[in-house]
């Protein structure tokens, strides 16, 4: 398998760390979807976004959602960091839903602040995105009363969370920090010590300091 993307793509990172976790082998392609890059990305999805995973026939799957889902089944039910049915699935995949939501709305102000003159920064927009930004992971934070959300055992909450605060305290590190949300950074700190975040520590960033999910 062949995954597409920079680990500084929290959506490409929280796939690799995922694959590691699974033990399954992969390559990464090295691309990002900015300037003369963005052609060799539309090769692989024709919307020039990244992450995605080509498999060993060809198959090419698109965003991190449907790549992990994939990921699921090769690992097995028993392995699988989604419990495969039940209250179990469905907490941890509006968990990892918010999570995502709250990381595309850090993502579009990042892109208000630093694509357009700042002249031309809609201030309202960006103060919305930074209120939701603030209120998904607050509501994650009151949610992780244990040392995992779900269960006993990590599952791909953990995961998704863990490498979107990471994103976020490395991009707008005061921001975070003024989020005040102690249960999330331990969470994250914690998993960023385990060896699949080792093995997929973001390289140089995309222009302006950019991910794209």
């Amino acid at each position: 398998m062949k995954l597409i993307g920079r680990y500084s793509s929290p959506y490409v990172r929280r796939v690799g760390v995922t694959l590691l976790a699974y033990g399954l082998d992969f390559e990464r392609v090295d691309l990002t979807p900015f300037g003369d890059e963005k052609a060799a990305v539309r090769a692989y999805n024709p919307l020039g976004r990244v992450p995605a995973l080509v498999l060993d026939d060809g198959e090419t799957l698109v965003e991190s959602a449907t790549i992990i889902d994939y990921l699921d089944g090769l690992a097995g039910e028993d392995a699988a960091l989604t419990p495969p049915a039940g209250a179990e699935r469905r907490q941890v995949l509006s968990l990892v839903s918010l999570a995502a939501g709250a990381t595309d709305k850090l993502v579009a102000s990042l892109y208000e602040h630093h694509l357009r003159p700042k002249a031309m920064v809609y201030r309202p927009w960006t103060e919305m995105c930074d209120r939701q930004v603030i209120d998904g992971f607050q509501w994650l934070e009151q949610r992780l009363t244990d040392a995992w959300f779900v269960g006993d055992r990590m599952t791909q909450a953990d995961l998704s969370v863990a490498v979107f605060w990471l994103f976020g305290q490395e991009k707008r590190p005061n921001f975070f920090q003024r989020m005040d949300c102690p249960r999330l950074t331990a969470l994250a700190k914690r998993l960023a010590e385990t060896a699949p975040f080792q093995q997929t520590l973001p390289g140089p960033g995309l222009p302006q300091g950019l991910a794209l999910g």
